[in-house]
């Protein structure tokens, strides 16, 4: 079989649906794909149009992916040179494809070879596709302008500056031809409507037009860099306006057209009205993208917007008052708002004059209030859509969708327009709105009102609550609350869903703003029945998020809010599960999630009442990972309560959330470690399903993952919990572990483990030494070598000097060990360089009282540094030594009692925890930290004391006279400051004491 044949072989059995052929064939066309001619032959089959169409796509496809990976010069296995100029020559060949989705991919790949090779390596692309477009073959000429626009496409998205100075070049020979292209198509389909031709020539004809657009979209934006500057360019943007004026009259004809014949809406109207957006979304990227030079045609925008959006033009695109073309009315609306909300900072000063006297000649109070009624009488009025989605999917209706939502929804584009006016415009607009909501107030409601007036309501109630921030100075909320609004919330007929829904809403907007202290319990008994199950859907959740915003609010009083606290969790509990959307889910769980936090910030709770509905809602969420990770968030949110039921649901959530094995442990792991971190901090003692959990710990560290530091503040809370049980069973395999990882570790890092260690042996000193032993010759060698950062280096100095503090033995062993003669003299004199730039007291503290331990050590190397260690020494009792206020005598500062609450909190804060800021202060795990801390050496050991003690124990064991000679060597300034702490044993220089 020859190799061409193969590839088609492959290729066929690659478009079948048996996996067991399917899968063979794509690793063969994989391993081909670095062969010599295997993309020239891909070509081939492409191009070969009596071959079956599915193999052809599939051909195109691989090539496709072939262009991206091989095509570039320097990439790994480089199509060749030779290849390549095959290949380019083949694709202009033809232009003839039949098959559109072929074609498209034809396009597209020749787009991507534009990418690598023009304008250098494939000069005749652009003059073939040019000669190509102009062919009598309406086909020939469709798929050339298909290559031409896909090619544009690309070479516009290249940033590099020689790039963007061919594409300009690009522009200048291609932007004639092209606008005379949009020009004669657009042309000649009004003739073909007019003359009724068929519809397939007519939708031919349009669709080039709008292949023409948007080519010269793409010339226009990048490749002019002064549009101003350019005739053509400028006559083009002052056109559209005209064209589009007729393009809206052809689409209303055409509509008309189909409602005589009794026709479904067709390809033809719905591809008009395709090529309406396009020319509506080049102005509105023309603008943003040349501000500057359409300072001109802003007048003209203003104008056509208000046409046809708010005028008599509005019958284009309304039928019997409901709007049937909402795409270009937010277009419309999109570049007046764009206009209005510019910022002017890159526009010179004339442009900025020109800009500013459009739009005061525009909005004059007049057409101001025009707009303004136009808004609320028309476009803020609930449709008959709305209420559709409403019934059918009332979690959808509610939803925020956020973020750019008015770009395409015309709700969302209005609001956003309103807004925009009223900030600009507010002093006019705040007189109309008053007149609307004078005329609501003036409506009284009953339980025949008319639904015309329910809606008239909730427009105007929806353009108070979005203008708020520009009352609060002109409107009484709280009277307008009182008498009129609370009372409208007891109509509870099905039509008044309507009312109930926009005030509580309205309700929500306004207590971030002004709202008196003691309407406040009114509003959230209006919640709690508006949370009821009898109650409509979209209003409970509108409530629920309502409840959330008036919480939300430095003004909240938790004891106002208490006797509704239960009620309402339980109410939003049964929302929760009634709603059948993650998102909802989510939602309320968050708004319950807050309550309880907010809550808690005041007032101490019985959380046992409001977490027993989270097992449920735990079997509930199978389906929905990211709902569970909610709820793993609110159970962190609380003290862990007692009961064994609940105990013991939140660590099965845990051993599942953080088991690598179990494959929702992806979406649930940082959560899990959470809730897991916080278990341990309120577990007042350890028990075997606690203990158990354990086993999940050393898999996650061993990743090395971004949980690494969550993974040893748990093991650091163990270890605080219950170190005879944790350490001897863990303490191995989590210390070997740790060290294996550091060499993976930045700094940071590195500490990180170090100060576990530090933990280690601060709260097991005896079995730390054991547990630690083959690792600490490590610590010793790299301080003797000194070539880590600072902060490492300080890390290891404080083992050094713990180690020191609790084993002089293997302190010596460890040394001896090193193999190094000069280890202890090195160790020691780095030592006492760098001790004074240490900043904590405790941790200098720490290294002085090793340091003082050592002076009774008989060896020349202590000796010899006496005089050093006697400055450090010095330096560190002036630190932290204080004269009592009531005495007068010196204190140590850092020797805590449990009188020194205060104190003790810093101390600890100090100290270096891994897990400081997750520390509080009424967890036991507080109360354990308090208790290691308290018993710590330098906060135990009065340093004065003990260096007076090791000075008198010198002097018995080396005797007065060598006593003396050690003393000498010290610097008199330091033996006088020494003087005042301890007593020397020998008399002083007299003219040195004066």
């Amino acid at each position: 079989m020859s190799a061409e044949s193969a590839v088609y072989e492959a290729l066929v059995y690659a478009c079948s649906q048996d996996a067991q052929l399917l899968k063979p064939a794509e690793q063969k066309l994989s391993e081909w794909e670095t062969q010599p001619g295997f993309h020239l032959t891909l070509v081939k089959f492409f191009s070969d149009q009596s071959i079956d169409a599915n193999v052809r796509w599939m051909a195109s496809l691989y090539f496709k992916n072939g262009v991206l990976k091989y095509w570039r010069k320097n990439a790994p296995n480089a199509i060749a040179l030779e290849e390549k100029t095959e290949i380019k020559k083949i694709l202009l060949m033809r232009f003839n494809e039949p098959v559109q989705q072929i074609a498209v991919q034809i396009a597209v790949l020749i787009g991507n070879i534009a990418r690598y090779d023009c304008p250098h390596e494939w000069l005749e692309l652009v003059p073939t596709l040019v000669e190509v477009v102009q062919s009598n073959d309406l086909l020939v000429q469709h798929r050339g302008l298909l290559v031409l626009l896909h090619v544009v496409k690309v070479l516009s998205s290249k940033r590099l500056q020689r790039d963007r100075v061919h594409f300009e070049e690009l522009t200048t020979k291609l932007y004639d031809f092209i606008l005379n292209l949009w020009d004669a198509f657009t042309q000649l389909f009004y003739k073909n409507i007019q003359e009724q031709t068929s519809l397939d020539l007519c939708a031919a004809n349009l669709e080039k037009a709008i292949i023409s657009l948007r080519i010269l979209k793409k010339l226009t934006i990048y490749g002019v860099p002064g549009p101003h500057l350019a005739p053509k360019c400028m006559m083009f943007i002052g056109v559209v306006f005209q064209r589009l004026k007729e393009l809206l009259d052809c689409r209303l004809r055409l509509r008309q057209l189909e409602k005589q014949q009794q026709l479904a809406s067709s390809t033809l109207s719905d591809q008009v009205e395709r090529f309406i957006i396009k020319h509506m979304k080049f102005l509105n990227l023309f603008f943003d993208t040349h501000p500057a030079s359409f300072v001109e045609f802003i007048p003209a925008a203003f104008d056509f917007s208000f046409h046809y959006v708010f005028h008599e033009g509005t019958n284009l695109i309304f039928e019997d008052n409901v709007i049937t073309f909402p795409n270009f009315a937010i277009q419309c609306l999109n570049l007046i708002k764009g206009i209005l909300s510019h910022n002017l900072i890159h526009v010179d000063g004339d442009k900025e004059q020109i800009i500013n006297k459009a739009k005061n000649e525009f909005f004059t109070p007049e057409r101001l209030s025009y707009i303004f009624e136009k808004i609320i009488m028309h476009y803020f009025l609930l449709t008959s859509e709305e209420f559709e989605l409403w019934d059918s999917d009332p979690e959808s209706y509610v939803m925020d969708e956020g973020g750019d939502s008015w770009k395409y929804n015309l709700r969302s584009c209005t609001e956003a327009f309103y807004m925009i006016l009223f900030q600009k415009y507010s002093p006019m607009l705040i007189v109309e709105l008053q007149k609307f909501i004078a005329k609501s107030q003036s409506i009284t409601l009953t339980e025949t009102t008319d639904v015309s007036d329910l809606l008239i309501k909730d427009s105007i109630y929806n353009a108070t609550g979005l203008a708020v921030f520009n009352l609060f100075d002109e409107i009484n909320f709280d009277e307008w609350f009182t008498q009129q609004l609370l009372e409208e919330l007891k109509f509870k007929t099905h039509n008044f869903r309507i009312i109930r829904k926009r005030i509580i809403w309205l309700i929500g907007r306004w207590t971030g703003v002004r709202f008196s202290k003691s309407l406040r319990p009114q509003v959230y008994h209006a919640c709690l029945e508006l949370l009821h199950p009898s109650e409509d859907l979209a209003v409970r959740l509108t409530a629920s998020k309502t409840l959330k915003n008036i919480m939300d609010d430095f003004e909240f009083d938790a004891e106002q809010f208490l006797e509704f606290l239960e009620p309402v969790i339980a109410l939003l509990f049964s929302l929760l599960k009634e709603s059948t959307e993650c998102d909802t889910k989510m939602t309320v769980l968050y708004v319950m999630s807050f309550i309880i936090e907010k809550m808690s910030m005041s007032i101490k709770l019985e959380v046992e009442s409001l977490i027993q509905y989270l097992p449920l809602l735990w079997d509930e969420s199978r389906e929905h990972e990211m709902l569970r990770c909610a709820i793993i968030s609110t159970l962190a949110l609380y003290e862990i309560p007692s009961p064994e039921p609940i105990v013991a649901f939140i660590y099965q959530i845990i051993e599942m959330s953080t088991n690598v094995n179990e494959p929702s442990h992806v979406y649930l792991l940082d959560e899990g470690l959470e809730l897991w971190l916080i278990v341990v901090q309120y577990s007042k003692t350890m028990n075997h399903d606690l203990l158990k959990l354990c086993d999940n710990l050393l898999p996650i560290i061993e990743q090395s993952s971004n949980n690494l530091r969550t993974c040893l503040a748990i093991t650091q809370t163990y270890i605080f919990l219950c170190p005879d049980v944790f350490l001897p069973r863990y303490g191995k395999d989590i210390i070997k572990t740790c060290h294996y990882l550091l060499s993976d570790l930045r700094a940071e890092g590195v500490v990180v483990i170090y100060r576990l260690f530090l933990t280690v042996l601060r709260v097991a000193p005896k079995y730390s030494i054991e547990l630690l032993r083959p690792y600490l010759i490590e610590v010793f060698k790299e301080y003797y070598n000194h070539d880590r950062f600072l902060q490492i280096n300080q890390v290891y100095l404080q083992m050094i000097a713990r180690v020191l503090l609790l084993d002089q033995v293997t302190f010596s062993m460890l040394l001896a060990e090193l193999g190094i003669p000069d280890a202890l003299e090195k160790i020691l004199t780095t030592w006492l360089t760098e001790m004074p730039v240490v900043a904590r007291s405790n941790e200098k503290k720490l290294l002085a009282l090793a340091l003082t331990s050592l002076i009774t050590v008989s060896n020349d190397v202590i000796f010899d540094n006496f005089a050093g260690i006697m400055s450090n020494l010095s330096e560190t009792l002036n630190d932290i030594t204080n004269d009592d206020e009531r005495t007068g005598t010196k204190v140590d500062s850092l020797i805590l009692t449990d009188e020194n609450e205060e104190e003790i909190g810093m101390m600890m804060f100090g100290y270096g925890f891994i897990d400081t800021e997750n520390m509080q202060n009424e967890t036991p795990h507080y109360d354990r930290c308090r208790t290691v801390c308290l018993q710590d050496p330098t906060h135990v050991i009065v340093l004065k004391d003990y260096l007076q003690s090791q000075l008198i124990a010198l002097k018995a064991t080396i005797g007065a006279e060598r006593y003396q000679s050690l003393v000498s060597r010290i610097d008199l300034q330091i033996l006088k400051e020494l003087s005042d702490f301890v007593s020397l044993g020998i008399p002083l220089p007299v003219q040195e004491l004066q």
